[in-house]
C-alpha cells in the first residue's frame, strides 16, 4: 500500500522496500564507497578494478567515482590537446557500462539490472579522495543511526 503500483511493472511492488531496508540494515552504501578506495589503494599499475552494480544509487556512486579519478575531466575544451595530470588514478577505458544482452537476461533474469564498469589503475600516487566522500556525506549521515 505503501508504495503505488504500476501496471505496466510485473515486478512486486514490495521489492523497493525491501531492497531499501536491505541497503540501510547492510550498511552498503558506505561498505561501497569504503570498498573502492581500499580497491584504489591496493591495486597494482596497471591493473584493472571491475565492479558490478545492480542498482542505479550503486551504479551513480561507482560512475561519479570512476570519472572523478579517471582522465575524463581533465581538459576545460575537448578541442584542446589532452594533458598529463596528478590527480588522475584510472584510465576509463568506456564511459558507458556493459549491460546484458537479451539472450542473457532470458537466461539469467537477475542479469537485467546488473551494469559492469571498469578501469585500469595509473602510476599516479593514491591520494585520499576528499571530494568523494564529501559528495555522499548524507549517506553516511543516515547509516550512523544505524551504528549505534
Amino acid at each position: 500500500k505503501v508504495k503505488k503500483k504500476k501496471n505496466y511493472s510485473r515486478i512486486n511492488e514490495a521489492t523497493k522496500s525491501f531492497q531499501a531496508l536491505r541497503i540501510f540494515v547492510n550498511n552498503e552504501i558506505s561498505e561501497l564507497i569504503f570498498g573502492l578506495i581500499n580497491a584504489t589503494k591496493k591495486l597494482k599499475i596497471g591493473s584493472m578494478l571491475v565492479v558490478v552494480t545492480f542498482h542505479s544509487l550503486e551504479d551513480k556512486i561507482v560512475k561519479y567515482f570512476f570519472n572523478l579519478y579517471s582522465d575524463l575531466k581533465q581538459n576545460p575544451s575537448r578541442y584542446l590537446p589532452s594533458r598529463e595530470n596528478k590527480s588522475q588514478l584510472f584510465k576509463l577505458l568506456s564511459k558507458k557500462p556493459l549491460i546484458a544482452s537479451q539472450e542473457e537476461i532470458n537466461r539469467n533474469k537477475g542479469s537485467r539490472s546488473a551494469k559492469l564498469r571498469y578501469v585500469i589503475r595509473n602510476d599516479n600516487s593514491f591520494f585520499y579522495p576528499k571530494e568523494f566522500k564529501k559528495k555522499f556525506q548524507n549517506y553516511f549521515n543516515l547509516e550512523e543511526i544505524n551504528l549505534w
